[in-house]
């Protein structure tokens, strides 16, 4: 997988906060955890729980997060 997004992140999902229409996904990344806020159907689909492995990418607004579908690499080079 490649990603041109230069403000990446990798961690573990610490707690997913389930809400009706959207979900708060809080990620372990080292120092502070980082919070993104994704809709429910998002979350749902991308099968998230806690102990995943995922990138967090982010920008002066939001961040997004990715779930990589094949075994975790722990080489990731950036």
């Amino acid at each position: 997988m490649r990603i041109s997004d230069s403000n990446k992140l990798v961690g573990n999902i610490m707690r997913i906060k389930p809400g009706q229409e959207m979900t708060e996904i809080i990620v372990d990344v080292g120092d502070q955890p980082v919070t993104a806020t994704i809709t429910a159907g998002a979350a749902h689909d991308m099968h998230l729980k806690e102990g995943d492995e995922v990138f967090a990418m982010f920008n002066s607004t939001s961040v997004t997060l990715i779930k990589d579908t094949k075994e975790p690499r722990r080489d990731y080079g950036f």
